[in-house]
């Protein structure tokens, strides 16, 4: 027996199952990677036309809740990750309010001198030991996101000795050095992934992805980290959020 739909009502009959699988993807009803209904289920399902079938998962499609392979079948897509959103929150804290589960691996953590351009992120003379540490991040076990992150070694010296595998940085710089961080300055562009970056994160290389460079600050303005992330944009979106000034 068709699901019923309101067939009366000025809300197009494709909008409306648009509305009703977007529900069941968001509601994980429909789970992530499980094969997407056909055509022809839905449209007995609802008791439409495949036409108005195709319209709600062209709209599906463009929300990019569900995707196609050809000669493979239509999938529900994994649910993307917000990039930028209104806490400063480090990558562990916000896969934990995900209900994910996160993981570091540490590829590097190496004491160095400061080239110019991490320099003046970190407001130190050119030259200044710092710490580069890089780390692929990990939810639930798939990489999400590389990241190369500089710190002064003046603020954390001995961070190379502590297991960054298991305990969050952030977390560490408070505890150990009583370094919180107050606010942060964020940049974000549109990149294809490299062939190294590629390897990491488990795409292929010229993959689209989202690159962030953030410079951290304390509460005394003083410049604690500065990183350059690179995230899947299979997994991540940028979002934003506006307010009109006062004129």
């Amino acid at each position: 027996m068709p699901t019923t739909l309101l067939r009366k009502s000025a809300t197009p009959l494709h909008t409306q199952i648009t509305e009703t699988l977007r529900l069941q993807i968001q509601s994980a009803e429909l789970k992530a990677g499980e094969n997407f209904p056909s055509e022809r289920e839905l449209a007995e399902r609802y008791g439409v036309s495949r036409m108005t079938v195709r319209q709600a998962l062209r709209n599906l499609r463009r929300e990019n809740l569900i995707y196609h392979e050809r000669g493979v079948g239509t999938f529900v897509s994994s649910r993307k990750i917000d990039v930028h959103t209104r806490n400063l929150n480090g990558f562990s804290e916000e896969m934990i309010s995900l209900g994910l589960v996160p993981s570091s691996r540490v590829l590097q953590l190496i004491r160095e001198s400061a080239e110019e351009n991490i320099a003046a992120d970190l407001n130190l003379e050119t030259g200044a030991e710092v710490f580069h540490l890089e780390r692929l991040r990990l939810a639930g076990g798939e990489p999400m996101a590389f990241e190369s992150t500089y710190l002064p070694s003046a603020l954390c010296p001995e961070l190379d000795k502590i297991n960054l595998t298991k305990n969050s940085l952030y977390k560490v710089l408070v505890e150990n050095y009583n370094l919180q961080m107050h606010h942060a300055a964020e940049s974000l562009e549109a990149a294809a992934a490299s062939r190294f970056t590629a390897q990491q994160l488990g795409i292929k290389t010229g993959s689209p992805v989202l690159v962030v460079h953030r410079v951290v600050f304390t509460e005394s303005n003083q410049p604690m980290e500065t990183a350059r992330t690179t995230y899947r944009a299979d997994r991540y979106r940028a979002t934003f959020y506006l307010s009109k000034n006062a004129l």
